[in-house]
């Protein structure tokens, strides 16, 4: 047989479920593949843990290692569809994907490249607000959220108890990014969240300021878009201006 038959034979039986009852050796292989996945699986998702217990998170894990099977050299990054499963898995339960989200999130953003912060008085050197895009942080990680899973998370992370699950009716928006070597979160209302994610798909600032207001012509959102922006200065989300213009 050739190396490369007798290779691809022993990874079909390590892959393979139940465990192969050839030998005890290679009983030893299969189940020290789902056990280091799955070591990886609760470094990565320490919170999740947390929240369903032992029995829970390993019962999840065990069932996501067997139809996940690690496909890069690294396990680093094994384990980014985790929240997905657990959404498909808990369907009532919003807050489980969501925190499985954040804790993977958290972990991306730290490993992601530094960027330098945008100093707010380049701001007054803009001639032309038409043509502004915002360079956005390169660790920014964003999603819609229906429930306080972030307050959840932090209750979690200090051994606290944490609150009571709490879902909401309009989406809110969780982003997470990295500053000074150190990754943080934060949840944004509706309207926030919303200019976020144009901002991220490209769209220059005045287009983006624009599709929100006529989104919401009941509301006033001048003052508040400037303030959005001044925080967003101080908090390190924006890294950066992008005056080229574009054509059509």
């Amino acid at each position: 047989m050739r190396l490369a038959d007798t290779q691809l034979d022993f990874l079909g039986q390590i892959l393979a479920t139940p465990a192969p009852t050839v030998s005890e050796g290679m009983r030893v292989y299969h189940h020290a593949y789902r056990a280091r996945l799955a070591g990886a699986m609760a470094e990565t998702y320490a919170q999740v843990w947390a929240w369903l217990g032992d029995e829970t998170f390993n019962s999840e894990v065990r069932a996501y290692v067997e139809q996940h099977p690690s496909s890069q050299w690294s396990l680093d990054d094994y384990g980014q569809d985790f929240a997905g499963f657990l959404a498909q898995r808990f369907p009532d339960d919003p807050e489980i994907a969501e925190l499985a989200w954040l804790d993977s999130a958290l972990r991306q953003a730290f490993a992601a490249k530094d960027a330098d912060l945008l100093d707010g008085a380049a701001l007054t050197q803009v001639s032309d607000w038409e043509t502004v895009r915002f360079v956005l942080n390169p660790a920014l990680h964003h999603r819609a959220i229906r429930s306080n899973a972030p307050a959840l998370w932090r209750a979690l992370s200090k051994n606290e108890t944490p609150p009571e699950v709490l879902y909401f009716e309009e989406t809110s928006g969780l982003c997470v990014w990295k500053t000074a070597l150190a990754s943080r979160f934060r949840t944004l209302e509706a309207d926030e969240y919303a200019l976020i994610c144009a901002l991220a798909a490209g769209q220059g600032f005045a287009a983006a300021c624009e599709t929100l207001m006529r989104d919401a012509p009941d509301r006033d959102l001048t003052a508040q878009i400037g303030a959005w922006l001044g925080q967003w200065l101080a908090e390190g989300l924006i890294t950066g201006l992008d005056t080229t213009e574009t054509t059509a």
